[in-house]
């Protein structure tokens, strides 16, 4: 039997050089530390809730830091919780504001009428959500301000870089293609990047996938038509390219796959995906046609121009939150597939 060398309560071999904050176990490395937390059922924080004797209190100088130490961390608490609270709200406001402004020019008629994807966009979302047109054609069906992916949402024109940019959420899937390993969202991507360009290659790498010109690219086909489809795009073209004439919601949501063959089961063309259903042609129905519906959406305020100065008016780039690092998250749909009733306006930034 080994003699005992050290006041290492775990190993024994070495000397202690940390104190768990719980129970006071000596330990001498991280490994210890952590046996101690498995073997003891130790929570290896301190029990601020604990009683201690008047006695101790007043002996101990510990036991005052430690309380002033939690009501410390409570006020940081509380304080980060107004800046937060005031934080969206702000973004809310300043999205409200956008949307009334006054300098926003009429949206021609005959391109709303003969913009099939409207049309479809009635037909799922019977909320009516408020609709935009931005860059090439790409329409951007918003949810309502305050939910979470429009507050993650910084897609827009950054002065700083001088370029419009994109906010675009990556989701790796598996090799069979059905379940996704990871969702991680990306800011401000000039809209000049290449897909296989703009993709996080360091996630990527977390997950051992190095050969980037093997990945395949698909976007998220919001109108679920056929389900659980998909639209292929090309990884050599552009972010702006792959997405005009498209339809996202907020910002695209884009499939990363290694394996091309198991994701062409899900792959929709663009046209078929954004084809409206026929409407049964009848006498009652004659007073909702489509035609009415596009025609009360001509009178609603919309810019069509790109120019710079409508461009950096819409700018997010100085709100909503900063560029997250790569991190797990839950999968299995967000808050921004349910999209509350809004009225219906088109706008072309």
């Amino acid at each position: 039997m080994d003699t005992p060398t050290g006041d290492c309560k775990i190993c024994q071999q070495n000397q202690a050089k940390y104190t768990c904050p719980a129970c006071n176990t000596k330990t001498c490395s991280l490994t210890c530390y952590k046996t101690h937390k498995d073997r003891d059922s130790c929570t290896g924080k301190v029990d601020t809730t604990k009683f201690i004797q008047k006695s101790e209190l007043t002996d101990n100088p510990t036991h005052l830091n430690r309380d002033y130490n939690y009501l410390l961390n409570v006020d940081r608490s509380i304080h980060l919780s107004k800046e937060d609270i005031k934080q969206k709200a702000r973004n809310i406001l300043k999205r409200s504001k956008q949307e009334s402004r006054p300098d926003r020019k009429r949206f021609r008629s005959n391109e709303a009428e003969n913009d099939k994807r409207r049309l479809r966009v009635s037909q799922i979302f019977t909320q009516n959500p408020t609709v935009v047109v931005k860059r090439d054609n790409t329409m951007i069906i918003q949810v309502a301000p305050g939910m979470q992916r429009a507050l993650s949402n910084k897609t827009g024109y950054d002065k700083k870089s001088n370029a419009f940019t994109w906010t675009v959420e990556w989701i790796l899937l598996d090799q069979t293609g059905s379940a996704e390993i990871f969702k991680f969202l990306s800011y401000r991507l000039n809209e000049s990047l290449s897909l296989n360009k703009a993709v996080p290659l360091n996630v990527l790498k977390n997950h051992g996938l190095t050969e980037v010109d093997s990945l395949t690219f698909y976007l998220r086909n919001v109108t679920n038509t056929p389900p659980n489809s998909v639209i292929e795009l090309d990884n050599e073209q552009s972010i702006s390219s792959v997405l005009k004439d498209k339809i996202v919601i907020e910002y695209p949501t884009i499939y990363v796959s290694a394996n091309k063959e198991t994701m062409a089961s899900r792959v929709v063309d663009a046209a078929q995906a954004y084809e409206p259903e026929s409407i049964p042609s009848d006498s009652g129905s004659s007073d909702s046609s489509p035609d009415s519906s596009s025609e009360s959406s001509s009178g609603e305020e919309s810019s069509d121009d790109d120019d710079d100065d409508n461009c950096e008016s819409d700018s997010d780039s100085d709100s909503g939150p900063e560029e997250s690092s790569a991190k797990p998250s839950v999968v299995n749909g967000t808050s921004s597939d349910k999209i509350p009733g809004e009225n219906t306006a088109v706008n072309d930034i």
